[in-house]
């Protein structure tokens, strides 16, 4: 099994909109380049916002075919 992190930080006084928007086109590139993965595990967590910057982490866990 492999997994493969995405990240992505944010800027202060950002919307978190544009925070997900980039890591959301990450993972559907990485996707769309690996057709032959089996995802089998996916785990988010963030940390920031207020006076800190937004951070935001997704794990996926996969195999391949």
């Amino acid at each position: 099994m492999k997994v493969k992190v995405f990240s992505s930080k944010g800027r202060l006084l950002h919307k978190l909109s544009r925070l997900t928007s980039h890591i959301e086109q990450d993972i559907n590139n990485w996707l769309e380049n690996n057709p032959k993965i089996k995802i089998t595990n996916i785990k988010q967590s963030s940390c920031g916002g207020s006076l800190e910057v937004e951070k935001l982490f997704v794990s996926v866990w996969y195999e391949e075919d």
